[in-house]
């Protein structure tokens, strides 16, 4: 077994499930940090049942924005960040490894033009999932909006709001509801000639206004970051497995005999007292993941009683990951960073302090296209505002040129959240949706035309209740966390939650970051 002094059995282990930019970027920063800070010792692994970046951590556009945060909860968080992507791409290289940089954005303002009708939201169509269903977003209202032209955006310092400022003004951010997720109001920049964007149709452009510059506005494929941040994780020792979680418990209630796993994912060679016991299955009729972790535990009496006769160790780590492959991975710190599938955790036995309502996370679909321009496009972002429809505001139409000379085309997310399908590989686009943003993106531009684009697909962005994400601790759990719910902003504040999560896990506390606003306690 590679790795840093001692057998695995003695080491500290951290176990981060999800592959997603959240879960890749805390893998990196975690192992970067105990290189750097010569301590050694601790095993990281990084935990994914389908592929790296397999959902909306590599199928989302991979805008960042430095101050379009500003005035609201994760201000901080987005700003630190931006500088983070900056800092990042030049360690390792991003204009190359996973294309890296600043752009200028515009939103344009687009006269009305012929669109098919957009899906309806129908509550019909929402899956249903045990306890963790949530009917609504209810968006934070943001602060008094200080949007200010590109030209002024750094200079406005990041200073974190006060736990006690914040704490006072949660029930009247509760109280109200932001018209947009995404897009701050930006009513009030001065306009550009359309002739500034030359890829769109400008006699269709009614009002264009620039609102961010190569300074505060910057774009990634979020794909090759997620994919590039893993490389060096596991450069630095970290072990990424790929399998399925089926529980988290304390050794107690589930069986033993943990399986030990080489950086190679190979099971390493085992004894006969290792030899794996199968789970429990619940009965036919029975109440499920809960009943399920009761029989288990019930089972797991005997099978202690056989591993003492054979003269098995007894477990040591207050924690066991349960995989679909028969293995276990016994831990001291887990972090459930999976996105919209975050809530998987409420059926595990180790999180049943964690109520529903305190993770009210669900999968926002939305749908995208990746078209191949006959000429280049420059470096600028469009978020398209078609007047006479539903597409303004957090349902703008984006487009970001990408420097490999494609264009990433993203919107109609346009339904309410629902549970994503359980495997994220299952087919979730609408042919309607997607069909519909390839007659808007061949209406507003000429370079955008329909036999130029290559496919569309769609992905669940993970969106919280209360538009922000959950970066916590577990409240009274020796070692649980949970990093989720970052909506249309995750590749932005990937890296800082990353970083943050880091600090949880070997510090105990966040210093680079304020995480009051974020706690799992904090509204419910």
């Amino acid at each position: 077994m590679a790795g840093n002094g001692g057998s695995s059995g003695d080491r500290e282990t951290i176990v981060i499930i999800g592959a997603g930019i959240v879960g890749v970027a805390s893998a990196y920063f975690t192992a970067k940090r105990l290189a750097e800070s010569n301590r050694g010792g601790a095993r990281v692994v990084l935990l994914e049942q389908c592929e790296p970046g397999c959902s909306a951590s590599g199928k989302s556009g991979g805008f960042l924005a430095r101050h379009w945060s500003d005035g609201t909860d994760t201000e901080q968080l987005a700003q630190f960040s931006y500088d983070l992507h900056q800092r990042l791409a030049a360690e390792h290289g991003g204009a190359e490894q996973w294309g890296y940089r600043p752009l200028n954005t515009f939103c344009a303002e687009i006269d009305r033009i012929p669109v098919m009708p957009a899906k309806q939201h129908k509550a019909s169509h929402r899956r249903t999932e045990a306890e963790a269903m949530v009917t609504s977003i209810e968006v934070i209202a943001p602060r008094p909006v200080r949007s200010k032209p590109p030209a002024a955006a750094d200079a406005a310092p990041a200073t974190p709001a006060a736990p006690a400022a914040a704490a006072a003004t949660d029930d009247a951010q509760q109280a109200g509801t932001h018209g947009s997720i995404s897009v701050p109001d930006f009513s009030g920049v001065k306009e550009v000639p359309p002739e500034t964007v030359p890829w769109l149709k400008s006699d269709l452009v009614n009002k264009l206004r620039q609102v961010g510059d190569t300074a505060s506005t910057a774009q990634v494929d979020p794909l090759k970051l997620t994919r590039s941040l893993l490389a060096e994780a596991k450069a630095r020792g970290v072990e990424y497995v790929r399998a399925k979680v089926i529980d988290v418990a304390e050794p107690r209630r589930c069986r033993l005999s943990p399986v030990e796993f080489a950086i190679d994912c190979k099971p390493a060679a085992r004894g006969p007292a290792s030899l794996p016991l199968p789970l429990p299955q619940p009965a036919r009729g029975s109440a499920g993941p809960r009943a399920a972790a009761t029989a288990t535990a019930t089972a797991t009496a005997a099978a202690a009683a056989a591993a003492a006769a054979l003269g098995g160790p007894p477990a040591r780590k207050p924690y066991v990951v349960l995989l679909d492959q028969g293995d276990d991975i016994p831990a001291d710190k887990i972090v459930v960073a999976c996105g919209a599938w975050s809530t998987a955790c409420l059926r595990w036995e180790a999180f049943r302090e964690v109520a529903a309502s305190q993770i009210p996370i669900q999968g926002l679909r939305a749908h995208y296209l990746l078209a191949r321009p006959r000429t280049p496009i420059p470096a600028q972002a469009v978020f398209a505002e078609i007047n006479g429809t539903v597409y303004s505001g957090e349902d703008a139409i984006e487009m970001y040129p990408r420097p490999d000379g494609s264009v990433f085309i993203c919107g109609e997310a346009l339904d309410d959240p629902e549970m994503p399908p359980h495997n994220p590989f299952e087919p979730v686009y609408s042919k309607r949706a997607t069909a519909r943003l390839k007659q808007i993106v061949n209406d507003v531009s000429s370079a955008l035309s329909f036999d130029i684009i290559q496919y569309g697909l769609a992905c669940h962005l993970p969106v919280h209740a209360k538009g922000i994400p959950v970066i916590s601790r577990v409240p009274s759990s020796r070692g649980l966390f949970i990093a989720a719910g970052h909506g249309c902003w995750g590749i932005l504040n990937g890296p800082a939650t990353g970083l943050a999560v880091s600090e949880l896990l070997l510090d105990g506390e966040c210093t680079s970051l304020d995480l009051s606003n974020f706690r799992l306690d904090r509204w419910y």
